[in-house]
């Protein structure tokens, strides 16, 4: 009956509640009332890691509490409270909750909401990068560039993880330059470009192996390019290589391009 009479005062009350709540390990009900309060102050002090109690507070906030939020306000700053009290493991289990285990049609809100989708991404990425492949192949209204460049940060190395989700939006020339530039596996990248088979991607794998001296393959790469923007580079590796049968069908690949260079010369 106190906590009920609590509950009516709407504020005034906030002390006895929690305290009530605590002595008689009435978890979820204090729970259920921070989220419908909605106040900053009153979820920094059950969240302070001084309160004995906060994990228990905390298992009811995602098991029982949030997934019954009538408003996206309350969400947010149910959320943002987490985010304050610096719990980012404790903000996953939220997340998670919320966005891939709450099946109710009602809450499709949640669960489709591109700022909750990519703080769980961003937040595993900064605390538990284990998760982070699950999530960016499970979820997709996420800001995929974006967060694929922060996945790709010398910070994180994250790089498997970018190069799927490059993929995943359909932007090949960044996902070969994340396998040449921060996985130097140029094996994987040729892999790629045979299955992506973009004139873009052919020309970027091209001059990788142009560079690492495979002029041989990066000619036929360039030939499935029908590109010849680095003519001057193949003529020269090909004449140290004596590929001079390969350079013949790159030279006849675009001859109207080399001569007008070299006519401009």
């Amino acid at each position: 009956l106190a906590v009920v009479a609590y509950k009516k005062a709407m504020g005034s009350c906030d002390d006895q509640l929690i305290e009530v709540t605590n002595k008689n390990g009435f978890f979820k009900d204090q729970a259920k009332y921070l989220v419908v309060r909605e106040d900053v102050d009153l979820w920094a002090k059950v969240l302070n890691e001084e309160n004995k109690y906060r994990r228990e507070l905390i298992d009811q906030v995602v098991a029982t509490a949030l997934p019954t939020a009538d408003t996206a306000q309350q969400v947010s700053v149910t959320v943002k409270a987490f985010m304050s009290a610096d719990l980012p493991n404790e903000l996953i289990e939220l997340l998670e909750r919320l966005i891939l285990h709450d099946t109710d049609i009602a809450r499709e809100q949640f669960r489709s909401n591109k700022n909750l989708q990519n703080l769980l991404i961003l937040t595993a990425i900064k605390a538990d990068k284990a998760r982070v492949m699950d999530y960016v192949n499970r979820l997709d209204n996420y800001e995929g560039p974006q967060i694929a460049k922060i996945a790709s940060h010398p910070e994180h190395k994250l790089y498997d993880e970018a190069f799927f989700i490059y993929k995943k939006f359909g932007m090949g020339v960044e996902a070969i330059e994340v396998l040449l530039q921060c996985k130097e596996d140029i094996e994987k990248a040729t892999d790629f470009a045979q299955t992506w088979d973009k004139a873009d991607v052919w020309v970027i794998l091209g001059k990788a192996q142009l560079d690492g001296k495979m002029t041989k393959e990066a000619i036929n790469s360039f030939l499935k390019a029908e590109d010849p923007e680095y003519f001057e580079d193949v003529i020269a590796a090909s004449k140290t290589g004596d590929l001079f049968e390969d350079l013949i069908k790159f030279l006849l690949m675009a001859p109207a391009k080399i001569k007008k260079t070299f006519l401009g010369n």
